[in-house]
């Protein structure tokens, strides 16, 4: 049994990580995982659309993944998160992470397997364990583990809580509103805080996590 969430991804991503080592943030958006890791010398890469929200002007490339700007063999490790499904050819990505990545070189992903549309219309997929391994595989990468984003209990709630967060939305009838603005409450804290100790009890079962938000990823360039 496990509950694998963000703590434990990051922690294990500080585990592997030398002083001195050379990261790629591929995908790195507002550079928010820097602070994360400190000594390293930290490299972040971002086409730079896709959010308006974000802000990019703290990256260190703005350009394609598809064609990195980077030596052969360069990279110590490589991070990337919650970028996969955003990008229209992410064979040729992987394919670019294989080509910069030192022999033996680290990569580690998070993708979805099932979240809602975001960042339209550049949002393009969504990932099974087998998708992503046979993806990784097939361009020289050995997958060491995959690990699911908590379970399926804790799906259904993100899934619950995103659609409840939009009832409001359904009327401005000065009657129906404020039902509808309880009923969303309700939904996103009410019942989640009341549920949450079960569901993330239940999520440690392997038997719960085959339908899972998405998947942690380490690998290493063969």
């Amino acid at each position: 049994m496990h509950n694998y969430y963000w703590e434990q991804f990051i922690y294990d991503i500080q585990s592997c990580v030398d002083s001195g080592s050379i990261m790629l943030d591929a995908g790195a958006g507002n550079c928010h995982w820097k602070s994360y890791f400190p000594s390293v010398r930290y490299i972040a890469m971002d086409l730079g659309i896709g959010d308006s929200e974000c802000d990019y002007s703290k990256l260190d490339i703005r350009g394609d993944l598809r064609n990195i700007p980077l030596e052969d063999n360069s990279i110590d490790i490589i991070i990337s998160i919650q970028v996969l499904e955003h990008l229209p050819e992410p064979w040729k990505v992987i394919a670019e992470f294989q080509r910069v990545l030192k022999p033996q070189g680290l990569l580690f992903i998070s993708c979805p397997e099932s979240e809602q549309q975001h960042q339209i219309p550049f949002d393009f997929f969504r990932y099974t364990p087998f998708g992503i391994k046979s993806l990784l595989n097939s361009s020289g990468f050995e997958v060491v583990w995959i690990k699911s984003q908590l379970g399926n209990f804790s799906k259904i709630m993100n899934d619950v809580c995103y659609s409840a967060k939009k009832l409001p939305s359904l009327s401005e009838n000065w009657l129906l509103k404020p039902i509808l603005l309880f009923t969303s409450f309700y939904l996103r804290q009410v019942m989640w805080r009341l549920h949450q100790p079960l569901f993330r009890y239940l999520d440690r079962f392997e038997q719960f996590q085959d339908h899972s938000v998405g998947h942690f990823l380490k690998a290493n360039k063969l």
